[in-house]
């Protein structure tokens, strides 16, 4: 969609994801296009949102799983493929279903994608809300060089289990 698109685009692939040589499947030998500005929902769920994109859907995932294994929580999972156009109806539409949401991205804190969902979501969904609006994001900091601190700087399955867990039981 973006080659085709006669507007510009910006696509921005991953490193990370090329060494997750779990992520990798099979794709189909006939021409497909992810459509521009449309989510993708990941997982069903009913009880809590969690809303991201790139490498954090997979740990989004794996946290809404090891929810729904020791937890009992239906947690739905949203994949946003494109941060702009943002398809902010698929999150409304699911934080209306849920009442709860979860932010996951790896941008720093302040000034990430997160802020701006969530005053999106307050100003289209707040009655439906039945808690706080949470974001897990790295830190306010440069990114550092060095691998294990890079694990420290990034969100990870923990940190989204732990949110989320938190948010289930508000």
């Amino acid at each position: 969609a973006a080659i085709r698109d006669d507007n510009p685009v910006i696509f921005e692939e991953h490193k990370g994801l090329y060494r997750a040589p779990a992520l990798r499947e099979i794709l189909p030998d006939e021409d497909y296009v992810v459509p521009l500005g449309k989510a993708r929902i990941v997982r069903e769920g009913s009880d809590l949102t969690i809303v991201s994109y790139g490498a954090m859907v997979h740990k989004s995932v794996e946290a809404a799983e090891t929810m729904a294994t020791e937890d009992g929580a239906s947690v739905e999972v949203i994949d946003l493929r494109t941060l702009l156009p943002l398809d902010e109806d698929a999150i409304v539409e699911s934080v209306k279903k849920t009442g709860k949401l979860l932010v996951v991205h790896e941008d720093t804190r302040t000034g990430g994608i997160a802020g701006e969902i969530a005053i999106r979501v307050s100003e289209k969904a707040f009655e439906w809300l039945d808690g706080p609006i949470l974001r897990v994001t790295a830190i306010d900091s440069p990114v550092p060089y060095s691998g294990s601190l890079e694990d420290y700087f990034l969100p990870q399955t923990d940190d989204v289990l732990a949110a989320a867990r938190y948010l289930a039981a508000y």
